[in-house]
């Protein structure tokens, strides 16, 4: 026997896809109502049920989460949070571009605590979270301790319905330092994207007469090479002679400098020491 389904049905049925947490449970119960209760239409109200029995099972996790306490330690030279509407792809993004491995399926809230991992690009560590889509204080407060705040636009979800969705959580919550980004963005763009709003700076060091060594120092703009000394050793600063520059800081390659030179994203710095 055909469904027969009224055209309101297909409507409602759109507003339940676009909908999120206990919005999403009253749509489907309105979809259900609409549902004829014919033969033809039992495997659709029985799928509905379902779904509503699994919406009604996550809504109680969310409820439980909002009464814990959440806390992930901090590590790496920065902190950015995932927050994205329910299947905008979160899990995959961050699986994507960090070491993480969440859990990942095709139904809302796959993700019911904080998911970590660490953005490793040209030496630097910076960390990552994936804040669940409940969306309760506990989680955002994770997101309020990030120097970054990215708002996730998936691809099977309406985009400006998304913007929206998040701009209204981002007012709500006073949210600072929000980007905008599509599931697909590269790691590399992400990580100009996220580097260009840190008030961080790479330094490179080198020993006279050796190459320089990959990985950066990661300092706060406008330290000197006094900071780069204290994070080398303290006999750097105890034993300190001289400094010799090239990049952005240098006047010109290999500039003799001291202690208070003011240093640059992407400077080299070679330090000599008294012997």
């Amino acid at each position: 026997m055909p469904a027969n389904l009224p055209p309101e049905w297909y409507s409602k049925k759109e507003e339940f896809e676009r909908a999120s947490g206990k919005e999403k449970i009253k749509k489907i119960q309105e979809l259900i109502s609409l549902t004829p209760n014919h033969k033809g239409c039992e495997n659709i109200r029985a799928q509905l049920r379902r779904k509503l029995s699994k919406l009604k099972e996550q809504e109680e996790t969310k409820s439980k989460l909002s009464r814990k306490s959440i806390s992930v330690p901090k590590e790496g030279c920065a902190r950015i949070s995932i927050i994205g509407l329910p299947n905008s792809g979160k899990s995959t993004f961050l699986k994507r571009i960090t070491s993480a491995d969440p859990k990942i399926a095709d139904y809302p809230y796959t993700t019911t605590k904080p998911e970590v991992g660490m953005l490793e690009y040209e030496g630097v560590q910076i960390q990552v979270i994936e804040i669940p889509s409940t969306h309760t204080k506990e989680v955002l407060s994770i997101a309020k301790s990030s120097e970054i705040i990215l708002f996730l636009i998936g691809e099977t979800l309406d985009k400006d319905y998304q913007k929206d969705y998040l701009e209204k959580i981002s007012k709500k919550e006073k949210l600072q330092n929000c980007i905008f980004a599509d599931s697909s963005i590269s790691k590399k763009d992400l990580f100009e994207n996220v580097w260009s709003l840190l008030e961080l700076i790479r330094v490179y060091t080198k020993e006279p007469g050796k190459k320089k060594i990959d990985k950066p120092v990661v300092l706060d703009r406008k330290s000197t090479v006094e900071e780069v000394c204290k994070k080398l050793h303290k006999d750097f600063l105890r034993y300190f002679k001289f400094a010799k520059i090239k990049g952005p800081s240098a006047k010109f390659d290999w500039e003799r400098v001291g202690l208070d030179h003011e240093l640059e994203d992407g400077d080299i710095v070679e330090v000599h020491m008294k012997k």
